[in-house]
């Protein structure tokens, strides 16, 4: 058995393991916790060693509990829910920039912190107002992390489709980046009414530069900027299922689509008329949250359908082909 430290010999030792419930009184309140300890086998006395974090932290859990106050678990659980550093939570919440961190080291936090960081633990939409109010004192980089984590969390707690749709197309195509991402979603949402007899999802997506852009969707994963998406590391929500009709519908979608980069996607999506549509009198580097009418893109690929005479997925194939030349064409121009 490998020797501890005895702190009374000064010397490592032989010792035997022990633990037991005690009570003690800290700041005039009596609290009762799990202490561990070793029994030197030379001198006979208790010592610690590698159990003094241990017990210092049995110990003010225990005080906080009577308290009424966060626990450091509680505090870590906020840390890993929002995918936020100690110095940044501090900031976004108006606290002192350690204040985290000395919590976490076992400073009791005040009644009013306290409050606070349970309120944020339980409320993913309180933590988006204080992380967007104050998304100018931390790096961009850390924002768009949290926001994105944040936004998760909403649309699993809404069992979003849209949020299941996107989901289902990561994990067929597994490399894939937001931009791509985006212009899948396009296309599945279009074709949905004509295959599926209805819209896959009633989201509406915004006309931006880039092409057509689900909001939500783009803050859930804008953190991975021109990267592929983890999907090993997103939050998935077990409590919502597509049909088997729907998930073979988005697979297909998203095979026939996603062979391409997002760039070519962006060129891809416009040359469709509701994104033109939508975007109609704006210049072509000028931003907008306009969105693109149901109507619109209703009507689109209903012509579109008739055009390449589509009856099901495999027909698509015609219209993505001309489409992706297109597309290169217009890329080409650009050269």
């Amino acid at each position: 058995m490998k020797k501890k430290f005895c702190d009374h010999c000064l010397k490592e030792v032989n010792y035997q393991y022990k633990e037991e419930f005690v009570k003690e009184t800290i700041h005039n309140i009596t609290i009762k916790y799990l202490k561990k300890y070793y029994i030197c086998l030379e001198c006979g006395n208790q010592f610690y060693d590698d159990l003094l974090d241990y017990n210092v932290e049995s110990a003010n859990n225990e005080l906080r509990g009577k308290n009424n106050l966060i626990l450091k678990k509680e505090i870590e659980d906020i840390l890993l829910k929002y995918n936020i550093g100690k110095k940044n939570l501090s900031t976004v919440l108006g606290l002192g920039e350690v204040t985290i961190t000395r919590y976490l080291d076992g400073t009791n936090p005040t009644k009013e912190n306290s409050e606070l960081l349970k309120m944020i633990l339980s409320n993913p939409n309180l933590y988006e107002l204080y992380l967007i109010t104050n998304k100018e004192k931390i790096t961009e980089i850390a924002y768009k992390k949290s926001l994105g984590r944040t936004k998760q969390l909403q649309l699993c707690d809404e069992h979003s489709k849209l949020y299941h749709v996107a989901l289902c197309i990561i994990d067929t195509l597994e490399e894939i980046t937001p931009l791509a991402l985006q212009k899948v979603l396009y296309f599945i949402k279009g074709f949905s009414k004509p295959i599926l007899k209805e819209d896959i999802f009633n989201d509406s997506a915004e006309a931006w530069v880039h092409g057509p852009v689900y909001k939500e969707i783009y803050d859930c994963f804008s953190y991975y900027k021109y990267n592929n998406i983890n999907y090993s590391n997103i939050l998935k929500d077990y409590d919502y299922n597509l049909t088997e009709e729907e998930k073979q519908y988005i697979k297909e979608i998203s095979l026939l689509f996603g062979c391409y980069n997002g760039s070519v996607l962006k060129e891809m999506s416009h040359l469709t008329e509701p994104w033109l549509k939508a975007r109609s009198g704006l210049k072509e580097d000028e931003s907008s949250n306009r969105f693109i009418e149901d109507k619109d893109m209703d009507d689109y690929f209903k012509k579109i359908c008739k055009k390449y005479n589509i009856k099901n997925i495999k027909d698509i194939s015609k219209y993505s082909n001309d489409l992706f030349k297109n597309a290169i064409d217009k890329l080409n121009l650009k050269k």
